[in-house]
C-alpha cells in the first residue's frame, strides 16, 4: 500500500490476515490447544502407568494408574493453559 506525502496515515489500518485460517470447507478437528493437553496428558498417563507397573508389577493397577493420571492431567492442563 502506497501512501501520498501529503495526506496523512489512515486511522483505520488494514485488518491483519489471519495466518493459520483453514479452509472454508471442513473445520478443523481438534485446535492447537486441544491437541497439545491431550499429547501431554496421554504421555503423562502412559509414564505414569509405566511407573506403577514396574513398581506393583500388576497390569490392572498400572491401567488404572495411567486413566486416572490422564484425566486429571486433561484436567488441570485445561485450567492452565489458556
Amino acid at each position: 500500500m502506497s501512501r501520498d506525502a501529503h495526506f496523512p496515515a489512515s486511522a483505520h489500518p488494514d485488518p491483519p490476515s489471519t495466518p493459520g485460517a483453514a479452509p472454508a470447507g471442513k473445520p478443523a478437528l481438534l485446535s492447537q490447544r486441544t491437541a497439545l493437553i491431550l499429547f501431554i496428558a496421554v504421555g503423562v498417563g502412559i509414564g505414569i502407568g509405566m511407573l506403577t507397573f514396574f513398581a506393583e508389577k500388576s497390569y490392572p493397577k498400572a491401567a488404572i494408574a495411567c486413566v486416572v493420571a490422564a484425566g486429571t492431567c486433561t484436567v488441570g492442563l485445561h485450567s492452565l493453559i489458556d
